[in-house]
């Protein structure tokens, strides 16, 4: 394997591996702020409409955070990929 396709193995699967935890963590906020709106409705039954309006994070807001990640992941990656493209790499092994 070549110096440079290592490196570039290397750091795709290091971010890679941070987009995946952000999108973890975004998963778990998502499901608390379903579960307390969940409780919310369950105890003013009569506001259920108003509390609606009031969760801003439903899913059309996890979708559309959930392919920002992703586009930042996929830009991270690309220049990282142009960043290496100006180097030559070499590994010396002892």
């Amino acid at each position: 394997m070549e110096a440079k396709d290592f490196l570039s193995e290397r750091f795709n699967g290091s971010t890679k591996s941070l987009f995946k935890n952000f999108l973890v963590l975004m998963e778990d906020l998502y499901t608390e702020n379903q579960i307390c709106f969940h409780k919310l409705k369950k105890h003013l039954p009569e506001h259920a409409s108003l509390l609606d309006q009031a969760n801003y994070f439903d899913e059309d807001k996890m979708q559309y955070l959930r392919k920002k990640i992703l586009d930042m992941g996929n830009e991270s990656i690309r220049g990282s990929e142009n960043d290496l493209e100006k180097f030559i790499v070499e590994f010396n092994f002892k």
